[in-house]
């Protein structure tokens, strides 16, 4: 056991000495994993224990090292029978300046208010990530891609936990990492303006508050806003079943001024229609409807350019752009029908080169939805690409209602569709019931949660449990190339009048992030506690 300890002691001082020992010109890679020190808690079990190398700050009476661990004999255990909040850490120092990931192991309970794992640089900046639940199963999680600079950061285990709440943590590991990771995580907002115009308020804490002001302080830093080309016009069909102007080009450019005043990034979707597109539907835009296919290539170029100027003139580039959703048909039928996959990839490319003529720095993806469905992405992405298609990732939707699968099974499609064509995956649409029915008593958009039916209720408790583990398999994935997730639709409440379309029902009442009157859900904790 001594001897594990002087290891770790001199593990430290040579990195000291060969920091402090290389010449200015000289490159000192940090290729070697950093040790931490006792990350496996090899030390004789104690009831109550501080484990050699580490802080416990807090209720320290819930901490004890016990035996039975992941990549040891023992592992760091919270437990308490009333509630308790505990911190762990342990400062590394003598690293060298570069990015690192952390990882980890861990059993738990699930419950708590707030449980997660983080490396906390010199600016105190935390880069977290939650603990989901596993029970008594043993699961792997990473907190990826952490720039440290000034050679320290600090190790952090966190937990706010109500009685009963428990958790092991084991097997933790310092280790340099391939590139920097900002996790991405927010909603679907484009209806805001709608809502709040029918009366929709929002509620955080027992107060009344604006809805971007609450996504923000719980964690959102980016959002996704939908563009329709003319919506709600009274003399069109089937633009005539949305509201008038919303979703229009001056209602996303008012929404884009909101959300980057509060410092969010923003993920912009063109529809190419006066209403709502899937891989069903694809109506094109009233104004286009005659025109020629070579005319029409004209029109996606010159009404993609335009807005992108027009939203890089009040500062609000978007940082991601999305040409159609879940394009799998394709876009703008005829023509751009996946039957005919030169035109699509045409039209494809006529967005893609606007949106770099304004903001080179933007990502253009493509969108598809079924997440997990190999056949689908291998057929879609391989035939994009024999057709000189351009985008630069892939956007997929995931539902576990809609695929029947689950985020690891989804995660493990992930990894197999990023190696196949070098692309990272931005997941742009998910959604999960707080509630079995919506407030009429009907079952919403999502009949039921899937796989997640029996696992995780539908309750706001289910929702957030749902998330945990929906953000720790993105981490999860082997090359950290999953850039967050986008959830549907987190502010679309109960208002009376308020429906998909104009006379039609709310079927997502109940997958939303706020409850029937407006009040935050715990799920957004999952947002708050992994960045």
């Amino acid at each position: 056991m001594k001897e594990k300890v002087i290891k770790s002691y001199l593990s430290g001082l040579i990195l000291l000495l060969i920091s402090c020992t290389a010449k200015k010109d000289d490159v000192v890679s940090p290729k070697e994993d950093v040790l931490i020190i006792n990350g496996s808690f090899e030390n004789d079990a104690s009831e109550t224990y501080t484990p050699q190398g580490w802080s416990v700050l807090g209720d320290q009476d819930v901490v004890k090292v016990v035996s039975g661990g992941y990549v040891s004999k023992y592992s760091f255990n919270v437990s308490g029978e009333q509630a308790y909040i505990t911190i762990l850490e342990q400062e590394i120092t003598n690293i060298v300046d570069g990015i690192y990931d952390l990882e980890f192991y861990f059993k738990n309970s699930g419950g708590q208010n707030a449980c997660y794992v983080a490396i906390e640089t010199d600016d105190e900046k935390r880069t977290m990530t939650s603990l989901c639940v596993s029970d008594n199963v043993w699961t792997q999680s990473f907190v990826r891609g952490v720039e440290i600079k000034g050679g320290t950061c600090k190790v952090v285990f966190y937990t706010d936990a109500n009685a009963g709440n428990w958790t092991n943590i084991d097997g933790l590991k310092l280790e340099s990492g391939d590139h920097k990771v900002s996790f991405l995580k927010g909603g679907d907002i484009s209806e805001l303006t709608y809502l709040e115009s029918m009366g929709a308020k929002y509620f955080d804490d027992g107060q009344e508050k604006d809805c971007i002001e609450i996504l923000k302080s719980k964690g959102f830093n980016i959002v996704r806003l939908r563009l329709y080309n003319d919506p709600g016009n009274p003399n069109y069909s089937p633009s005539n079943r949305l509201p008038a102007d919303i979703q229009n080009p001056e209602d996303i450019l008012s929404l884009a001024q909101r959300a980057k005043a509060a410092g969010m990034q923003i993920q912009l979707t063109f529809h190419y229609s006066d209403y709502w597109t899937n891989g069903e539907k694809q109506y094109k835009p009233h104004e286009w409807e005659n025109l020629s296919y070579e005319n029409l290539k004209s029109a996606v170029y010159d009404f993609t350019y335009d807005f992108m100027a027009k939203m890089k003139a009040q500062g609000t580039t978007p940082e991601y752009v999305s040409l159609g959703n879940e394009t799998v048909g394709g876009i703008l039928y005829p023509e751009g029908k996946t039957d005919n996959f030169k035109q699509l990839a045409e039209l494809f490319n006529e967005g893609y080169d606007a949106v770099k003529a304004i903001s080179p720095e933007t990502q253009v993806l493509i969108h598809l939805d079924a997440a997990g469905d190999k056949y689908k992405y291998d057929w879609f992405f391989g035939e994009l690409n024999r057709n000189g298609g351009k985008y630069d990732l892939i956007g997929a939707s995931y539902y576990p209602y809609w695929t029947g699968i689950t985020a690891g099974e989804m995660r493990e499609w992930a990894e197999y569709t990023i190696d196949k064509f070098d692309k990272d995956i931005f997941i742009m649409e998910t959604g999960y019931n707080w509630n079995p029915v919506r407030l009429n008593g009907w079952e919403g958009q999502l009949k039921d949660n899937g796989p997640y039916d029996d696992v995780y209720p539908s309750s706001p408790q289910g929702q957030k449990d749902y998330l945990l583990e929906l953000f720790t398999e993105i981490k999860k994935e082997k090359s950290g190339r999953i850039l967050g997730c986008l959830y549907w639709d987190p502010i679309m409440i109960e208002v009376p009048g308020v429906g998909w379309e104009l006379g039609a029902q709310n079927y997502v009442g109940n997958t939303t992030l706020f409850d029937f009157d407006g009040n935050s859900l715990k799920s957004f904790d999952a947002f708050k506690f992994n960045n």
